[in-house]
């Protein structure tokens, strides 16, 4: 029992799209003369009726490529952006930026060298809360 979710790639739809790529497509094997005018024609007919992509590549099961460049049935993933910073990291960048001047100003100051590490722990710390929160976009199985 199949599911509305168990499309097999092929049994998709296709649109006008799909069907002038495949008709361009026969267009070339009728220049290159693989079909005669009226299989052309014949073959043009069946991309018009065609409805799935099943239907539009058995038009060129007999035929070598070209065949209709036709989209993946199944969309890429998408590609994370390169761009877009963790919020974590940004957060990590700021407290070691201005945490660590402040603290070599107490250590001087005060003899605090101490204060030294709190950035860094405060940094340690907000990256691991990251790592525990796991992989952002993932979805649960």
């Amino acid at each position: 029992m199949t599911g509305a979710g168990d499309t097999e790639p092929t049994d998709l739809r296709i649109g006008v799209p799909e069907r002038q790529l495949a008709i361009e497509a026969l267009e070339s094997h009728l220049t290159a003369q693989r079909l005669d005018p009226a299989e052309f024609e014949q073959r043009v007919d069946a991309c018009d009726r065609a409805r799935t992509r099943a239907e539009l590549l058995r038009v060129f099961a007999d035929l070598p490529a070209p065949h209709p460049p036709l989209p993946p049935a199944v969309p890429p993933p998408a590609e994370p952006d390169d761009d877009d910073i963790p919020p974590a990291a940004v957060a990590g960048c700021l407290t070691l930026g201005l945490g660590i001047p402040v603290a070599v100003v107490f250590g001087i100051v005060y003899g605090a060298w101490w204060t030294l590490a709190v950035p860094v722990a405060v940094t340690v710390v907000m990256s691991y809360a990251e790592h525990l929160r796991g992989p952002r976009g993932g979805a649960a199985g």
